[in-house]
């Protein structure tokens, strides 16, 4: 009786520690050099999934890594198991080489785009304009972003760079280009960025479906389970909502854009395949405009 008791419980330890998380989770933390406090948001995202899922898949703590790298090594990163998890704009491609927790973290923030300018161009877009107006600046983007693809095919010529910070650089020595930003990372980045030859556009914006998820490895499901139910459960209470909209990244948004007289171009994102992403994301980018009082029928 005894040996099959501490048999039973043998099997019971070793049960827990199959569907446990890994103490350690190793993520990217580059704030700090890149400027961009929204990665403080995913974090707190990242904390309040592994915090609902607590009483089910263990404990945890967060082995911040502070080393700024771009998206595609972020994914060669993560196959060679050297992070856990990151965020980033999901693809159809970036599904297939590691696991998505398919539930948006951005709210479709990072697919309305604000159009950062050299102050020399301020005539020339501090005016409402037409999508083939736009089409007559060229756009500057990281040469590993899946943004590319997306403005070559709506029509603009796209210049490439070796990342965000290195656009911003060649913006203030140049005029005719625009470097469409994510509306929650423009504020920060140009403050941080600090050069007063850099000035942003709130009269026309872009528009196109894009959502950011977290990623694991495809071998990590335990990981993936635990952020999966975690998520899930900060939707259906509401928390993880609440989180962005009363982050300081909205009232920075809220401070500096009201989009009732803008005009919001929409182009296509041919890098979704699932139609029911799209519904999802066009139904969060719509509340969130909402909120910065933007009206369609303008």
């Amino acid at each position: 009786m005894q040996t099959r008791f501490i048999f039973l419980v043998y099997l019971t330890l070793v049960s827990c520690s199959v569907i446990a998380v890994p103490k350690v989770i190793k993520v990217v933390d580059a704030a700090k050099e890149n400027g961009t406090p929204q990665n403080q948001y995913f974090l707190s995202v990242l904390r309040l999934a592994l915090d609902k899922s607590q009483h089910r898949y263990g404990e945890y703590w967060l082995e911040r890594i502070d080393l700024p790298i771009n998206q595609s090594r972020q994914f060669k990163e993560l196959i060679k198991h050297n992070i856990d998890v990151f965020w980033t704009v999901s693809t159809a491609a970036r599904d297939g080489q590691a696991q998505p927790v398919a539930i948006p973290i951005a709210f479709g923030s990072f697919g309305i785009r604000v159009l950062v300018k050299n102050v020399a161009d301020k005539a020339k877009l501090n005016t409402h304009l037409s999508l083939s107006e736009l089409q007559k600046f060229k756009v500057l983007l990281g040469k590993d972003w899946p943004d590319v693809e997306i403005f070559e095919k709506s029509g603009f010529t796209v210049e490439t760079c070796m990342d965000g910070l290195t656009c911003y650089r060649v913006l203030t020595n140049s005029t005719g280009r625009v470097f469409p930003r994510g509306i929650i990372e423009v504020i920060p980045e140009i403050r941080s960025f600090g050069d007063q030859r850099l000035s942003y556009n709130g009269k026309n914006l872009l528009l196109y479906p894009s959502t950011v998820y977290f990623y694991v490895n495809k071998e990590d499901n335990n990981l993936h389970r635990c952020l999966e139910y975690g998520l899930t459960q900060a939707l259906k209470d509401g928390s993880l909502a609440a989180l962005f909209y009363e982050s300081s990244l909205m009232d920075e948004l809220k401070k500096h854009f009201n989009l009732q007289s803008a005009s919001v171009h929409q182009i296509g994102n041919p890098l979704i395949k699932s139609k029911k992403q799209l519904e999802t994301v066009t139904q969060l980018q719509t509340e969130l405009l909402k909120h910065l009082n933007y009206s369609p029928a303008r």
